[in-house]
């Protein structure tokens, strides 16, 4: 217990640290992501391709291709009220693909958070066929009443048995499951959004 209050207490002071919340929105919907850049991280790569959306995140010094941690924040834009086990179904199945070694496991997160169906998924990368590295992601997907929102931590590591090991300590993977879970969608039109 004392670890997830401090978990929780090290992720207030990280939202009250950040000097600004900033809002993915889409204009054309009114629905946004509200989401809070971790500090020392910086944008390393954006890119909007027909109704996709995709930012990514590293801390500083680390960049698109030599990356240890990375962030990524996606937007499907335009799918109302998708499914949220299908689409998670989907980033599973593509990741899975690039994964000589693959194992993916639920995390209890389902639900609803403000109004929008929520869902998190850990998945295991032992090694990837790409670069022969190990990577472990928390995934999180938030099923918006107009958009579909995808986010996701990932660390890059030597390889591993996805059987016998979980690469990344229990400590940063509270951590960020708490910051992921903290991001949020809203809507002003359904009164929903923070006020400033």
């Amino acid at each position: 217990m004392k670890k997830f209050l401090k978990t929780t207490a090290t992720i207030v002071g990280l939202v009250l640290a950040t000097s600004s919340l900033s809002q993915e929105r889409n204009n054309e919907s009114g629905e946004q992501l509200l989401f809070i850049e971790p500090n020392g991280w910086q944008e390393i790569f954006s890119d909007r391709q027909e109704n996709l959306s995709t930012t990514e995140y590293a801390p500083a010094g680390q960049d698109e291709k030599n990356w240890k941690e990375l962030l990524s924040i996606q937007l499907l834009l335009n799918q109302p009220e998708a499914d949220l086990d299908l689409m998670l179904t989907r980033v599973v199945d593509h990741v899975s693909r690039e994964c000589s070694d693959f194992d993916v496991k639920p995390i209890a997160l389902t639900g609803v958070s403000h109004q929008y169906p929520t869902a998190a998924v850990m998945l295991f990368c032992g090694a990837s066929t790409q670069n022969g590295l190990g990577e472990f992601s928390i995934v999180r997907g938030i099923s918006g009443y107009k958009n579909f929102y995808l986010l996701q931590k990932s660390w890059r590591l030597e390889p591993y048995d996805t059987e016998t090991k979980i690469p990344v300590d229990l400590e940063s993977r509270r951590f960020w499951l708490g910051y992921l879970s903290y991001l949020s969608v809203c809507e002003e039109a359904l009164g929903n959004c923070p006020q400033y």
